[in-house]
Parts: C-alpha cells; structure tokens; sequence
C-alpha cells in the first residue's frame, strides 16, 4: 500500500534517534506487547515505549542493543500505558524486522 506524500517540512517534524534497550519485559496479559525502556542521551533522557514486537522478539533479545527510534511520537495509551515513541521496524507482511544500529553510535545520535 502506497501512502500519501508529504512535504519535507512534515518530514523534519520527526525526530529519529539512537537508543539503547536499558530494560525490556512482556507485558501481563497481552500476547503481543513488550514493554521497553529507552535511554535517548542527555536531550530526551529515558523514555517508556510499548511496542507490538513480541510475536517476533523476546525481550532478552532486545536487552543492551541499539535500534531506531521515533523519539517524539505523541504519547498512546496501550494497555493502561502510556507508550512515548515507536521503535522503527521493516515489515515484509508476515514479520517485522528491526532494522541493526551499529554499537558504535551514541545513544541520542540523530537519523536523518
């Protein structure tokens, strides 16, 4: 499925960064659901974010690595909590697939 354009203004309104799993755990009672901590460096510091990952990942395998994510994503509610960020993942239609960060880059770095 193809998506509207949009313009490169709305493009600069997203802030992609580097972050480091510090903590990764199931959510109780949901079957998709982890529960991540993310530390984005001194500018937005550690932040919650749920992700519908866990059909493909244990947490364990996300625990001290590096991925991308969508830093300043409007908090969502998901299972009475609240998510603040996305983690960037390629989706082939029957897996999504975290796309590797080399270790090497800070925890904050910016993608562009």
């Amino acid at each position: 499925m193809v998506k509207d354009t949009v313009s490169f203004a709305e493009f600069l309104k997203l802030d992609l960064r580097v972050g480091k799993v510090t903590a990764a755990e199931a959510v109780l009672g949901s079957a998709n659901l982890i529960r991540l901590q993310i530390d984005f460096g001194k500018e937005y510091g550690v932040k919650k974010i749920i992700s519908g990952i866990a059909k493909w990942y244990k947490p364990r395998q996300l625990l001290n690595k590096k991925f991308i994510f969508v830093a300043n994503l409007e908090p969502k509610q998901m299972m009475k909590e609240m998510s603040s960020g996305m983690i960037l993942c390629a989706d082939n239609g029957e897996e999504a697939i975290i796309l590797p960060v080399d270790k090497k880059l800070p925890e904050g770095t910016i993608v562009r």
